[in-house]
């Protein structure tokens, strides 16, 4: 509205300014004046102008404007059209393809007949026969070259079967080796067999090309037996990078043949009866045959082979995680349907008057397919590498398996570029259109970021899980056993198995925080008010719980002291038992009696830890009063070397078990104590050893436990005779049972 008010003041404001012949003239005006007559030049144009009033002027930018304004409107109403036009031309084109398809079934028989007597251009019948015998020659010469080169190379052959490599680099290396000398043998193959078309050729073009048309189709058969040789190895089960038995890899790699035989054959010679002039309707039908064909085989063989697919990709069904177990159950079925509408694709595009090369069909398909496995292949290959080198601490080691890891990154990029350019869609050209352009830049950055963000990720996780398993392994070696359930003081973790879980924690966070971050600022978000709104929600965070953050300054602090570990048995006042589970702002504790207690750290106002450094045990014994208590010392000494020398128990003493004298004497016994000292968490399987140890030696010695009894004393029972006797210790006995029974009812 503001740049139309200017143009409409603006002329007569110039009027009155400038002469006539200065008048400055809107442009508006001059291309209204050449709409309406085009043949009027420029200066004749502004000469008519300059003699307008403001009023004229006027009328000729509305006019313009209105012009203008019809011109907007039909074009969107073009563009709404001509989408609903286009889909409507489709729709006819597709209805009219399969017309003319169905038309040109019946003149198929015919078809081929006539395209073979092309081939003949002329000559008697029989020269099919002697074209098909210099085809049969050429292969049989083909075949003999191949096989002396062969036989060169035997021992280096006989060298790579017979190697079992645990490395997946070493067994790739020679399925690679192995690969490049079986196209190199192809290549002889190819030569000595052309070296016989070039000796026998007369110079005619049609049977030139019908022979080179054939070769070709052998040429492309055998190139993709040799790669599926190189992905399942059949006969080499100690090479197979793929993981599936002996039968189906052979299976699978039959119905590879058998596919690659139908698309070679079958299209090229479709390609060549076309050449040799059938229709291109009844070309057509020809050609979506062999491609239905071809698909019906393909979804036969994925269906067939469903197990061995999903075994390949879920190689480690207990470990493996839930998107993996759930890709490699319904690949199969996904892989059969993207083929099945890749088909219908490709057939719809053809009908409509468009054109699909064969490598865009073909690449689409091999890429889908193989692509998981391939992707599984560098996964196994990552994992076995962090196992076999899990005792390396170099930086070498993590960055090699990193690098396998990423390549499974890298090899999707790939897959997409290459389903990019084998379907037309040029990135480059796309990238330099404005939209295009930040989109496409947007895309490689939000790339690089994912990739740098995983790179990081894997190396921190890597170096975390390796000391993570070498610490459990340094523990196992140690004897340090996880404590039997309700048992108090058992042997914690070390402060390494504590600690770096919670570091992984916070440096996944903070990876995915900052790519998340990068991200945004790729596709043109503003991540300025983001920060500063974290900051002020963080802010107010802070002050609307202070509880919360408490918990967490103070649980960082405990964790700084190295108050406590996971697997320690401490007592926070209130509650105690095993550290089970350590968060941000709490741990908890599992009772010896199985309750699961959750206690913030800011509560924590005194801690005592069971499970530190050692733990001491003192145990009891009552002998009777006429015990030589220097032989229960001795025995005691004994015990305590003997179990020192215990294979299971004996390392897990930190002193032995040895006699502390009396420790008091009651109605009727010694309490005699001993005592050991034990590594956390193991004084109690000791304390059993102990017992049982202390029970045989006192019977091989002849020494009783002291029953626990109660003398009473009946004054002036000296003068009494045997049977008055016997009758107050028998009333004496009574009161003693009675009293005892009141007690436990109590």
């Amino acid at each position: 509205m503001a740049l139309f008010m200017v143009f409409l003041a603006a002329p007569g404001a110039l009027a009155q300014t400038l002469p006539p012949g200065e008048q400055n003239v809107p442009d508006p005006a001059i291309e209204a004046l050449k709409a309406a007559d085009p043949g009027l030049s420029e200066a004749t144009i502004r000469d008519l102008v300059a003699r307008l009033d403001d009023a004229e002027v006027r009328r000729l930018l509305l006019e313009r404007l209105d012009a203008v304004t019809e011109q907007q409107v039909a074009a969107e109403s073009e563009d709404l059209g001509g989408l609903l036009m286009q889909t409507r031309d489709r729709a006819e084109a597709l209805r009219d393809g399969l017309a003319r398809l169905i038309a040109a079934v019946p003149v198929l028989p015919t078809a081929m007949p006539a395209a073979l007597d092309r081939l003949r251009d002329g000559r008697p019948a029989g020269i099919l026969l002697w074209i098909a015998a210099g085809f049969a020659l050429m292969m049989a010469v083909g075949w003999l070259a191949e096989w002396l080169a062969r036989r060169t190379l035997r021992e280096l052959f006989r060298q790579i079967a017979e190697a079992h490599p645990d490395a997946a680099a070493a067994r790739f290396g020679r399925l690679a080796l192995r690969l490049f000398l079986e196209f190199v043998l192809l290549g002889v193959f190819v030569a000595g067999a052309l070296a016989v078309f070039f000796a026998l050729t007369q110079g005619n073009e049609v049977t030139r090309t019908a022979v080179m048309t054939y070769v070709a189709a052998v040429v492309v058969v055998r190139s993709y037996a040799i790669f599926s040789r190189f992905l399942l190895a059949p006969r080499l089960p100690g090479l197979r990078l793929a993981h599936m038995s002996d039968h189906d890899a052979r299976s699978i790699h039959r119905q590879n043949v058998i596919m690659a035989s139908i698309a070679g054959f079958g299209f090229l010679t479709c390609s060549l009866l076309h050449s040799l002039g059938m229709p291109d309707d009844a070309h057509q039908v020809l050609t979506f045959s062999v491609g239905l064909v071809l698909i019906a085989t393909l979804i036969y063989s994925l269906a067939r082979a469903r197990h061995a697919i999903a075994g390949d990709l879920n190689w480690e069904p207990e470990r493996a995680a839930p998107f993996r177990a759930m890709l490699a159950q319904y690949w199969p079925l996904v892989t059969i349907l993207y083929s099945a509408a890749l088909y219908v694709i490709v057939v719809v595009i053809e009908l409509t008057g468009g054109s699909v090369s064969y490598l865009a069909s073909f690449g689409s398909l091999l890429a889908v397919i193989f692509l998981p496995h391939m992707d599984a292949i560098l996964e196994r290959a990552a994992q076995r590498l962090d196992r076999r080198s899990a005792q390396e601490e170099t930086l070498f080691a993590q960055l090699r398996i990193v690098g396998l890891r990423a390549s499974r990154f890298l090899l999707c990029i790939a897959v997409a570029l290459f389903l990019a350019r084998i379907w037309g869609v040029d990135l480059f050209s796309l990238a330099e259109k404005s939209f295009g352009g930040r989109l496409a830049g947007a895309m490689v950055d939000i790339g690089l970021t994912g990739l740098v963000a995983y790179v990081l990720w894997e190396l921190a996780r890597i170096t975390i899980d390796r000391r993570l398993a070498e610490d459990a392994a340094q523990a196992a070696a140690e004897g340090q056993g996880e404590p039997e359930p309700g048992e108090q003081g058992g042997q914690g973790a070390s402060r390494v198995r504590t600690l770096l879980p919670l570091m992984r924690l916070a440096i996944q966070i903070t990876i995915v925080v900052m790519a998340v971050m990068l991200v945004l600022s790729a596709l043109g978000v503003n991540i300025g008010p983001l920060l500063a709104g974290a900051g002020v929600v963080g802010l107010a965070v802070g002050f609307g719980a202070q509880t919360l953050v408490r918990d967490i300054v103070s649980g960082v602090f405990f964790l700084v002291d190295d108050a406590f570990r996971l697997g320690e048995y401490i007592d926070v006042g209130v509650v105690k038992g095993t550290v089970e589970k350590i968060s941000l702002r709490s741990l908890r504790l599992r009772h010896h009696r199985g309750a699961l207690h959750t206690v913030p750290f800011g509560e924590i106002q005194h801690l005592t830890n069971y499970s530190r450094d050692w733990a001491i045990m003192k145990l009891e014994f009552r002998v009777p009063f006429d015990t030589d208590l220097e032989k229960v010392r001795k025995i005691f000494k004994r015990i305590g070397q003997d179990l020192m020398k215990h294979e299971e128990i004996g390392p897990d003493f930190l002193q032995p078990f040895k006699s502390q004298g009396v420790l008091a004497t009651d109605d009727s016994a010694f309490v005699v104590r001993g005592k050991f000292m034990a590594k956390p968490g193991r004084q109690f399987l000791i304390r059993r050893a102990v017992f049982q140890a202390v029970q045989e030696a006192f019977a091989r010695e002849g020494i009783k436990f002291a029953d626990r009894r109660v003398t009473v004393h009946v004054p002036g029972s000296e003068e009494l005779d045997p049977e008055e006797r016997a009758a107050a210790e028998k009333a004496a006995a009574s009161a003693v049972t009675g009293a005892e029974a009141a007690a436990n009812k109590a």
